[in-house]
């Protein structure tokens, strides 16, 4: 593959500016509307992995027909457009609007973690709104978030802006993530870690979906080694745009093997959000190849 220029990275800014301007120009829930219309057109005109994600649906919910099949794909592609517009709007919005976009249940746990002074691991996922899930949290405890660099780089200073601008810290998955994780966890801060994407043949593997899947092992390696707490945090998004996050303590094991109290918390998790994604799958990520990586 070409390495990408300056300018070809300019231009690619540039029209995404053009796209945020005018999008702005309408109020919220009309550019949300407007959204689903692009998704559809998207969906059929500029089928981007729409063979990739039809086949994943198709493996992940063989009880399915095709044409339940192609409704769940059709939705996928309307949540992520949804989502674009809903972070277009995040730098207009107030720490209370976005504060009141965020429902937890059992926060308690998240209370109780952040009493323990140790600091705590959130694993979360690119479920619903993720960024916003992550956004309006920040309004209640400090946190930081680690991400992955986007391969335009004033698309990537963007979209950094965008997320440190309302509150939380950026920590790049790039270079020195170990340290920066270990400060912001000594500042007792929620450290998330969207543990969903493929790890390669670095990752570990456990059943998702009735196939192992790669994956990441940093959030349980970082849990394990700091002896903090754990916690999984999936958000769905509500009819009203609302974010409904439900925290689940995650037992933490002591086998006295690493590599295998790895393996018990990341089968953890992709139990619950196999269970989440099974019950609103229009909403989680399957852009991703999740399964890309072979055991």
């Amino acid at each position: 593959m070409a390495k990408r220029t300056n300018f070809q990275n300019y231009i690619e800014y540039i029209s995404l500016n053009i796209v945020v301007f005018i999008t702005r120009l309408f109020p919220l829930k009309v550019s949300v509307k407007f959204s689903q219309y692009i998704a559809i057109f998207v969906y059929y005109f500029i089928p981007i992995r729409k063979k990739h994600v039809l086949a994943m649906l198709t493996q992940s919910f063989p009880e399915k027909s095709q044409k339940e099949i192609k409704l769940i794909a059709k939705n996928v592609y309307k949540n992520f457009m949804r989502t674009i517009v809903e972070i277009i709007f995040f730098p207009i919005m107030t720490d209370e609007e976005i504060k009141k976009l965020l429902v937890c249940t059992n926060e308690h746990l998240a209370e109780q973690s952040y009493a323990s002074g140790k600091g705590t691991i959130l694993m979360s996922a690119h479920l619903g709104n993720w960024e916003l899930t992550a956004l309006a949290f920040s309004k209640i405890y400090p946190m930081s978030v680690v991400v992955a660099s986007q391969s335009n780089i004033f698309v990537d200073k963007m979209m950094n802006d965008i997320r440190t601008r309302h509150g939380f810290n950026i920590i790049s998955r790039d270079g020195m993530a170990f340290r920066a994780v270990l400060k912001a966890l000594k500042r007792n801060e929620f450290v998330a870690i969207l543990s969903d994407q493929d790890a390669s043949h670095q990752g570990c593997f456990v059943p998702f979906f009735g196939r192992l899947a790669s994956t990441p092992k940093g959030a349980a390696l970082f849990a394990l080694r700091t002896k903090c707490r754990i916690i999984i945090a999936l958000g769905i998004r509500q009819n009203d745009g609302v974010m409904k996050v439900e925290f689940t303590q995650v037992p933490m094991p002591n086998t006295g093997d690493e590599e295998k109290d790895i393996e018990i918390i990341n089968t953890f998790y992709s139990k619950k959000l196999e269970d989440a994604v099974r019950k609103y799958p229009q909403q989680w990520f399957w852009f991703h190849r999740k399964w890309n990586t072979r055991h």
